[in-house]
């Protein structure tokens, strides 16, 4: 498969998640918000802490099955291996069942002491045995997710990102409300992973069906084969995802035991607030990993530089502002949403948003490159060497700073480890074009200075700040990246030649290219740059 073929399938993909993950968020955030304000940043606290040992069981029991899934099924239907792929979505639902299954009924049976021991809460472990119930079900979802990426089926897992949002949005106020408290709002989040989870099994089968016409049983023999593949590539994903499971707990582990329950419900607040961000962040970052997974490191070397300096360029040009401006509005997004309540949560919004900031050096594009092209243990290195940084950080910093201090700890060991992520990528010969990223993180800064009047002095609604912000803040952005050597004239090519494939983007993006170009030929650089066209 070409290159530009590859790399239009994956903004395809791109959009639609996006698309996808920007309406879920929206749902999301009205269900945060609805719940957070209807519970109060104590209950709110308790309310996420009794989700801490659900989550880590959810990811216990996955050993790197979904992920292995969007390998394997990108990769066998680009050899024409329909069949072979059929049977791995066969065992892949099969597993994930059983595993599911056995994770619930030790959670279950050990909640009470897991809360007093783990979340230094002796009070909650009947709401962490009914937040148990979760494990059943988010594991199917997961796999079903991740499952359709790999079969370019990007609309449909966005379609379940939505329902799943959509449901939470829906069920918890309604439950709260009704007077179940924490508990109504703990069942609605378990219906909001049950009930997509299902459809998502559901459209597994069909697209299974679509693969195999022979419709062949699967055998013991075939259902070991399946699992020993996908677990061989998938076992050191899976303990990177389970350090990454950890490293996320941890940090509501680390502030159970140094902080109160309302300083938890401003932390997971700010954080939930995160999501604005990961609406860009985590659809380009799971779409490129299924491009990457094309093309053989072996064959076709020059084709996975060129396309891992671009994506990590371009994901720069997409997270990075985003970033910027959630952190600069921080105090308004937190207030207008959470009320004022939520004293702390600006600060930590802000914090939290600088993490992405490092997509400038490679973070994220560098373990979907290494897990891609099959790297999976450097993709494990990468995660053990934040999780081996945070570890001891992390309870130093909360106890000295307490929730501030547990982000200046995230900062730190995600940059050492994104640093290390980007050595090791190196040896495989790629690289970060770091003017570019350099330019595209000057741009982002230099354009929130304009609306810093409107943050610190405006007297107008606060709701009419962030959305006149808004308006001033993309323009400005937009101008200043290629005056600050975040594009070139190739890249324009490149972006258009890709993103001009997705329907639904062809009017804005020929508007904002037409824009680059013009501004480009101001600068005067006229038919010159610095990278190379695929």
């Amino acid at each position: 498969m070409a290159l530009s073929d590859i790399a239009g399938e994956s903004a395809k993909g791109s959009f639609a998640l996006i698309l996808g993950n920007a309406l879920s968020a929206i749902l999301s955030a009205i269900a945060v918000i609805l719940i957070a304000r209807l519970l109060g940043p104590s209950a709110y606290g308790v309310y996420s802490l009794a989700f801490v040992i659900p989550s880590i069981f959810v990811s216990l029991a996955d050993f790197g099955i979904s992920p292995a899934l969007t390998r394997f099924t990108a990769s066998l239907r680009a050899e024409q291996k329909t069949h072979k792929a059929a049977s791995m979505i066969t065992s892949a639902i099969l597993f994930t069942i059983l595993a599911s299954a056995a994770a619930f009924a030790v959670a279950y049976g050990t909640a009470g002491p897991l809360a007093s021991i783990v979340l230094h809460r002796t009070d909650i472990g009947f709401l962490v045995a009914a937040a148990s119930t979760l494990i059943l079900f988010q594991g199917l979802w997961s796999l079903s997710y991740y499952g359709l990426v790999g079969l370019d089926k990007m609309d449909r897992s966005a379609t379940m990102t939505v329902l799943r949002d959509l449901v939470k949005m829906a069920l918890c106020p309604v439950l709260i409300i009704a007077g179940y408290g924490i508990l109504g709002a703990a069942a609605g989040q378990i219906a909001a992973w049950a009930f997509p989870g299902f459809l998502g099994v559901y459209l597994l089968f069909q697209s299974r069906r679509k693969l195999s016409n022979a419709g062949e049983a699967l055998t013991i023999n075939a259902f070991k084969e399946d699992i020993r593949t996908m677990t061989r590539f998938g076992i050191p994903l899976y303990l990177g995802s389970l350090f990454g499971t950890m490293f996320n707990q941890y940090q509501t582990i680390v502030l159970a035991f140094f902080t109160s329950n309302a300083e938890i419900g401003n932390f997971e607040a700010a954080l939930s607030f995160g999501t604005l961000i990961s609406i860009v962040a985590a659809p380009v970052t799971l779409a490129i990993f299924p491009a990457f997974s094309k093309l053989d490191l072996r064959t076709r070397t020059q084709d996975l530089q060129t396309m891992f300096e671009h994506s990590v360029t371009y994901m720069t040009l997409l997270i990075v502002p985003v970033a910027v401006l959630v952190a600069t509005l921080s105090g308004d997004l937190t207030r207008v949403l959470f009320g004022n309540a939520y004293t702390s949560a600006p600060i930590l919004l802000s914090l939290y948003a600088a993490v992405y900031l490092f997509t400038a050096i490679g973070y994220q594009a560098n373990t979907a490159f290494l897990a891609g092209v099959g790297k999976t243990k450097d993709s494990l290195k990468v995660a053990v060497a934040q999780t081996a940084s945070f570890l001891p950080l992390a309870p130093l910093m909360t106890w000295l700073f307490h929730a501030p201090g547990l982000l200046f700890a995230l900062l730190l060991s995600t940059f050492m480890s994104t640093t290390f992520g980007l050595f090791l990528v190196h040896r495989y010969g790629m690289k970060v074009n770091l003017k570019a990223s350099a330019g595209a993180l000057i741009a982002s800064l230099i354009a929130a200075l304009p609306i810093m009047p409107i943050v610190h002095l405006s007297p107008l609604p606060r709701i009419v700040n962030v959305l006149l912000a808004a308006i001033i803040y993309l323009p400005v952005y937009i101008t200043l990246a290629p005056l600050c050597g975040a594009l070139e004239f190739a890249d324009i090519e490149v972006l258009g030649a890709i993103l001009t494939k997705v329907r639904g983007l062809r009017p804005f993006v020929s508007v904002v290219l037409a824009h680059e170009n013009r501004v480009l030929r101001l600068r005067g650089r006229l038919g010159k740059s610095s990278r190379p066209v695929p």
